[in-house]
């Protein structure tokens, strides 16, 4: 009798040209010993629901228990194996070329284990993707709803992960949503360094820190892509207006600096921009 907890979806190549695919899926898994010294050939992530396990790598051992998971990267050494009576975990096997560059906008680059905000949520989510595996209709459909659903776990698992007790992703932007609500209000206004720490209560050093940590951006930069990007909506919606004087309504004082900084982040001009949306 086939389990009803685990699937292992058929692929085509078409399917792995996906960003995201799903390899294999199993919950309520008792974990056994496993030891891969070449390590594994795709991406999996398991997380913990009871009992305890460890997980060592060449230089450094974990332990894993419930409300903590481990990402495992292709191609790395490693083993674990349950520490003491049972260790029950829920596991996903997964590739596609967006997994490397997914899990390095968040700087995870290598096997480790990780803490958890909201554990229950992404298993509920995984009984979701587990389901869309089962589903009885023809194989590509469900495969890409498989690469849709993916994708969304990925990403709130990133979101929802923490080493060593740090915050989280999404702990680390609600700390920074007071800054980012009043660049979006003022955008248009000067807008200094001091008064965005301010907001925070930390030094300017400090903020910029914990920006650029957060967003991979300093903080001017982000400034300037809601003042280009609240350009778009003028430019669009004002034809009739010069470019000095949308420059002026987003916040920079020329429109040359306007234009420089336009065509650095979209590559063609506010001129060419407004032309490719106008009716011919």
């Amino acid at each position: 009798m086939l389990n009803p907890n685990r699937a292992f979806p058929v692929l085509s190549a078409r399917d792995k040209l996906l960003p995201f695919y799903l390899l294999g899926i199993g919950l309520h898994h008792e974990q056994e010993h496993i030891r891969r010294d070449r390590g594994i050939l795709d991406y999996q992530w398991i997380q913990c629901r009871s009992g305890e396990g460890k997980l060592k790598l060449s230089e450094t051992e974990y332990i894993v228990k419930q409300g903590m998971g481990m990402l495992l990267f292709p191609g790395q050494k490693h083993e674990y194996y349950a520490l003491s009576g049972n260790w029950e975990v829920d596991w996903i096997i997964f590739d596609g070329s967006g997994s490397a560059s997914l899990f390095e906008t968040v700087g995870i680059v290598d096997t480790c284990v990780f803490a958890l905000a909201s554990p229950e949520y992404l298993l509920s989510r995984m009984r979701e993707l587990l389901q869309a595996a089962l589903t009885p209709q023809e194989q590509t459909l469900s495969n890409y709803a498989c690469s849709a659903i993916l994708y969304t776990l990925l990403t709130e698992i990133i979101q929802r992960v923490s080493v060593e007790g740090s915050d989280t992703v999404g702990q680390q932007y609600e700390r920074l949503k007071p800054v980012l609500d009043y660049i979006d209000q003022h955008f248009a206004e000067e807008i200094a360094l001091h008064t965005l720490a301010g907001l925070l209560c930390v030094t300017p050093e400090y903020f910029c820190h914990l920006f650029k940590k957060t967003t991979g951006i300093r903080p001017i930069s982000y400034v300037n892509q809601v003042r280009i990007n609240k350009s778009k909506e003028l430019l669009l919606d004002n034809v009739q207006h010069g470019m000095q004087d949308i420059a002026h309504q987003v916040g920079f004082e020329s429109a040359s600096y306007y234009g420089a900084i336009f065509k650095k982040l979209e590559r063609l001009t506010p001129g060419a921009f407004r032309r490719s949306y106008q009716k011919s």
